[in-house]
């Protein structure tokens, strides 16, 4: 019952979150009418319920037709995936551990923000990713740490920004430099250095894969990422999704890669 409940309010934010990374730096209100991004027409209540109205109305406009991005129902799936594994991982059982649950719930969420604007844009934004660092600070302070523990935030911001330094910006932004102190903060030395790992592998295969998907035309006629249409091999593509990705991923099955790659 507590994991349905979890993942039914997990679902309501992500929709939320949907609304605040494509608004995010725009001249809409967070508290406007959600409306049809090709007619303007303001969306009815029962054409917002998470989930359901994406099934219900087959990933189409009531009123005009147009297709609905799959990011929606797909960014409400996942948070709501968030929500409860997190809660199975770190399992609250008193005050300390509820407000450490808590403190990973709203990053991962902040996450997710900084996953849709860095696709749309490929910029992250300094009000998002300094509040994540805030708040993996305040995670890492109330939980048993080591000293490599703490400095794998400052050590992956180390190897980003020097790859943003040698390359000139070409290869990597500043931005997934902050990005990578939050996530090393937040999941201490195994899990943060797992989680960069992997998103190196997950951002090449996943590179491959929309450029493949490009090629036959699926992502633009599915409506299923906006901006896909023109990959190409020299197409510049966020890493910021790929990072977050894998630091979800990296936490929930406790990764320890580099450990497997040495032994």
């Amino acid at each position: 019952m507590v994991t349905t409940l979890l993942f039914i309010l997990g679902a309501i934010v992500g929709s939320f979150i949907n609304v605040v990374g494509l608004r995010w730096g725009t001249e809409e209100t967070l508290g406007g009418r959600s409306h049809c991004t090709s007619c303007g027409k303001n969306l009815s209540w029962y054409e917002l319920v998470p989930v359901l109205s994406f099934l219900f109305l087959r990933g189409k406009c009531r009123k005009c037709g147009a297709k609905i991005s799959w990011q929606y129902i797909l960014i409400e799936l996942w948070t709501g995936l968030v929500f409860t594994s997190v809660f199975n991982v770190i399992a609250p059982s008193d005050l300390l551990s509820t407000i450490y649950y808590l403190l990973f719930t709203l990053i991962f969420s902040i996450y997710i923000v900084i996953l849709i604007y860095d696709w749309y844009h490929k910029i992250i934004p300094d009000e998002l990713v300094y509040t994540a660092i805030l708040l993996s600070v305040v995670s890492r302070w109330l939980s048993v740490s080591s000293t490599l523990d703490w400095l794998a935030g400052p050590i992956l911001f180390a190897f980003f920004g020097l790859i943003w330094l040698l390359s000139k910006g070409r290869a990597m932004g500043f931005g997934d430099a902050k990005l990578g102190l939050s996530v090393g903060l937040l999941l201490g030395a195994t899990q943060g250095f797992s989680a960069i790992v992997l998103a190196f592998w997950i951002g090449a295969l996943g590179s491959l894969i929309f450029i493949f998907l490009n090629k036959v035309g699926l992502p633009a006629q599915a409506g299923f990422i906006k901006g896909a249409k023109g990959l190409t091999m020299k197409s510049e593509i966020p890493f910021a999704p790929f990072i977050i990705i894998s630091a979800w991923i990296s936490f929930v099955f406790n990764l320890n890669i580099i450990n497997v790659a040495l032994f």
